[in-house]
């Protein structure tokens, strides 16, 4: 499973190190906490943004179980998905 950034979604980061996802086609707004930010970082930079290379991402900026993250990371995806933020592919 591949993610994709959907085009119409844009990003803005806060100061605190969260951010916000807004799709401008269905104004269905998203809010993310540091580690959702950082996530995001990697699904824009476009590359492998599957499961596996996001989980491996975020364990070696975070410390967290990889197991664990990966359930999360898919849990994210998903509310993405239904948002129409990013696509799955």
């Amino acid at each position: 499973m591949r993610v994709e950034k959907s085009a119409p979604t844009v990003f803005t980061a806060l100061e605190d190190g969260t951010g916000v996802l807004l799709n401008l086609e269905t104004l269905f707004y998203y809010s993310l906490n540091k580690t959702g930010v950082a996530l995001w970082q990697e699904i824009e930079q476009g590359g492998n943004s599957d499961v596996e290379s996001l989980a491996a991402a975020i364990c070696k900026r975070f410390d967290v179980d990889e197991r664990a993250a990966r359930q999360e990371i898919t849990a994210f995806i998903t509310n993405l998905a239904e948002l129409k933020i990013v696509r799955i592919v």
